[in-house]
């Protein structure tokens, strides 16, 4: 029995210095989204976009991020969105990317880049696909604390449907140093 404790306290006692080694970080960002169309109208963020992130420090200034969302928009050919009020659907995405920061007096910013899964999924009698697709962005980490921090994002998404849609999305939200 005595071994046992001891073999459980000494498990504890690594443990709990390999996690205040881990500097990995999770996070979630709430925002607006506006899908390009050539020869549209004015610049009006009047989408939504729900995502959530974890991210692992692979070198100090280089993150590996895991970030799966939700991007609301206009879906179909840009002829299409043009000639009618085409019905709002939804972009759901999962991508693997990788953040470099750049540390700043105020907290860090980051430009990222990425390739990622993409289904499109709108109301009946439209084609729900799932193909790949690229993002990239900047943003930027506010500290709070030493653990919290309030995180901006642009990114910018490129689908590869059948009609190419681009969209960019203008996020905020929180970041939690695990």
């Amino acid at each position: 029995m005595k071994r046992a404790s001891l073999l459980i306290a000494f498990t504890l006692l690594v443990t709990a210095s390999a996690f205040a080694q881990n500097s990995s970080e999770i996070g979630f960002l709430l925002g607006g989204s506006k899908r390009f169309i050539s020869g549209g109208d004015k610049w009006k963020v009047s989408n939504s976009v729900h995502e959530f992130w974890y991210g692992y420090h692979i070198e100090p200034d280089t993150m590996v991020k895991i970030k799966a969302g939700e991007i609301t928009m206009p879906l179909g050919d840009e002829a299409t969105v043009k000639a009618t009020n085409a019905e709002k659907g939804r972009v759901q995405h999962v991508d693997l990317l990788i953040d470099y920061r750049f540390d700043e007096m105020w907290g860090t910013t980051g430009l990222f880049a990425g390739a990622g899964l993409y289904r499109q999924r709108s109301g009946p009698g439209t084609a729900e696909g799932t193909d790949y697709g690229f993002s990239a962005g900047v943003n930027g980490d506010f500290p709070m604390t030493r653990r919290y921090g309030i995180v901006v994002e642009g990114a910018y998404h490129w689908i590869n449907y059948s009609y190419k849609p681009r969209a960019i999305t203008l996020t905020g939200g929180l970041r939690i140093k695990l």
